[in-house]
């Protein structure tokens, strides 16, 4: 099976409204399995999905989403699935601290790219560190789905939701070069026209004299992000299955039951 196609599935779903949304299946595992299709997807914001695209997910029956979005957020941009969705969402909100209190407060006129690019890493250190509480209560609603389709989600599908989907990956035993890969992927389908403006508009008044060039460490999607998280990781535990264990409540029973659910 193709890791980026099968006669039925694809990685990205081609859909108008929500250009960054993609299937986890299809992904080979450590012990010759692979993650099914149809099964577990990541997205961005799904507040702008046309009737096409609503049809198209209804093909997944979704039955749970997880949205990491602050209510700030959440409630500017509302997710309409259509008349006919029956999927539960649940807000887990994530919001990385004082970092992220930080770029919000900032005078970016007075902001490098360098100092962007040094606070993104420090957030995806915290995602790792500071927000346990929220992907394990994610991995309880994902053992919880015993059929249909598992949906996870945050503004643009990068951050909060990269680190989610590296998380799953981990502990479906993909290979940690295949989990970046996946995590790369976002920055062929993120930002669509318009986000960079968009972006800009959530931290300033987005005025003729912005610079949106001060976003683009901010938007981008880098290994060093990704590389962050597990790094602190693996400074604080033994290892990434000592710390889905001990933070996640994923033991080996639970790591199974995934396993058997999600991997063919």
């Amino acid at each position: 099976m193709s890791a980026d196609q099968t006669n039925t599935f694809q990685r990205r779903l081609d859909l108008e409204g929500a250009p960054n949304i993609r299937d986890l299946g299809g992904y080979a595992t450590a012990d010759g399995g692979t993650t099914r299709w149809g099964r577990i997807f990541r997205a961005g914001r799904l507040s702008a999905l046309t009737p096409s695209d609503k049809a198209t997910l209804q093909q997944f029956n979704l039955r749970v989403i997880c949205d990491f979005r602050r209510e700030d957020e959440y409630l500017k941009d509302v997710t309409d699935l259509g008349d006919f969705a029956n999927a539960a969402i649940h807000n887990l909100a994530i919001s990385p601290g004082n970092h992220t209190r930080s770029i919000a407060e900032t005078e970016f006129t007075q902001v490098s790219g360098e100092q962007m690019f040094e606070w993104m890493v420090l957030i995806n250190r915290e995602l790792a560190l500071k927000q346990t509480h929220t992907y394990r209560r994610m991995f309880e609603l994902l053992l919880d789905t015993k059929d249909g389709g598992f949906l996870f989600h945050c503004s643009a599908g990068k951050d909060r939701t990269g680190f989610a989907a590296a998380l799953i990956l981990a502990a479906l035993d993909v290979p940690r070069e295949t989990i970046m890969e996946d995590y790369l992927l976002t920055a062929q389908y993120y930002p669509p026209k318009g986000e960079l403006e968009y972006l800009a508009g959530k931290y300033m008044d987005n005025s003729p004299e912005t610079d949106l060039s001060v976003f683009h460490a901010l938007m981008d999607t880098r290994e060093e992000y990704l590389n962050a998280a597990f790094n602190a990781i693996e400074e604080h535990y033994d290892s990434t299955d000592h710390y889905l264990e001990q933070e996640l409540g994923i033991n080996r029973a639970l790591r199974q039951k995934l396993k058997a659910r999600y991997v063919e």
